[in-house]
């Protein structure tokens, strides 16, 4: 798409006012120059998000912050979506979605590197990320073997490039930018029917239900991904991983089966 097209950045947040600052400084960084708005969905939190946010909008490059609270979503597909209904109000000036977690920081090349990719035909395009693991009090490139990525030895030096899902599409929507005519009438883009990795159930039934055309674009960094943030998704989660993720394969499967599942 024209470097010109407006760009909506999508937030889903609940109690990251520690990570607020770094996240739009990184926002800020990434959008310099661009036409771009920003849809924040507050998920019931309880601490300053709202405040700081206020202050955001006061200094922020965004031609508009629309910020909205909302009672706790059931599961994270339904928090997410609620951001993908408001911005269909806003598709015809700004018809790129970015996705975004405030936990996280963007690469000051995720809209440069990937919006010349983007179009009608090629409505959803993805790129290389970073994980991160907090090591004595930072949030430093995953070393090798960590971040369940590697074994020791193997030569994972903390970038996850496309190459690496794109066989799987499990990849957050943070290293995206999608089309807004994905998004449907009633904002129901992320499947609401699994408590986590909605996103990746939700790119498997866009490729092969839908017939969406996914495209690779390597090279740059569009992410900065901590792996299990304290409080985060993942970690609350934890105890519950290995039944949900029965459960995405499952699901998956029941669209297409999964390659290399179950193990032959």
């Amino acid at each position: 798409m024209e470097a010109n097209s407006g760009i909506q950045v999508l937030i889903t947040s609940y109690n990251c006012e520690e990570y607020l600052e770094a996240c739009f400084n990184s926002i800020e960084a990434a959008l310099s120059g661009y036409k771009w708005m920003m849809v924040f969905c507050d998920d019931a939190s309880t601490d300053n998000t709202e405040a700081i946010v206020n202050t955001y909008k006061t200094t922020t490059s965004a031609d508009n912050v629309v910020y909205q609270k909302f009672e706790k979503a059931s599961v994270i597909g339904k928090a997410k979506n609620r951001s993908c209904l408001l911005s269909r109000a806003y598709k015809v000036d700004y018809p790129v979605i970015c996705f975004m977690d405030t936990d996280d920081t963007m690469g000051a090349q995720r809209i440069s590197g990937l919006l010349p990719e983007l179009s009608e035909d090629k409505p959803l395009v993805f790129g290389d990320y970073i994980m991160q693991v907090l090591k004595d009090g930072e949030w430093v490139t995953a070393p090798n073997g960590e971040a369940g990525m590697s074994k020791p030895g193997d030569g994972f030096n903390g970038t996850v490039t496309t190459g690496m899902r794109e066989e799987h599409l499990n990849f957050g929507p943070w290293c995206t930018l999608i089309h807004s005519n994905l998004i449907p009438d009633d904002g129901v883009f992320f499947r609401e029917d699994i408590k986590n990795y909605d996103d990746n159930l939700t790119w498997w039934e866009l490729k092969y239900s839908k017939g969406v055309t996914f495209t690779p674009v390597t090279g740059f960094i569009t992410h900065y991904y901590k792996y299990k943030r304290p409080d985060s998704l993942l970690v609350n989660l934890s105890s519950e991983d290995a039944e949900i993720m029965t459960q995405l394969w499952t699901l998956k499967t029941d669209i297409r089966p999964i390659p290399g599942y179950p193990a032959n």
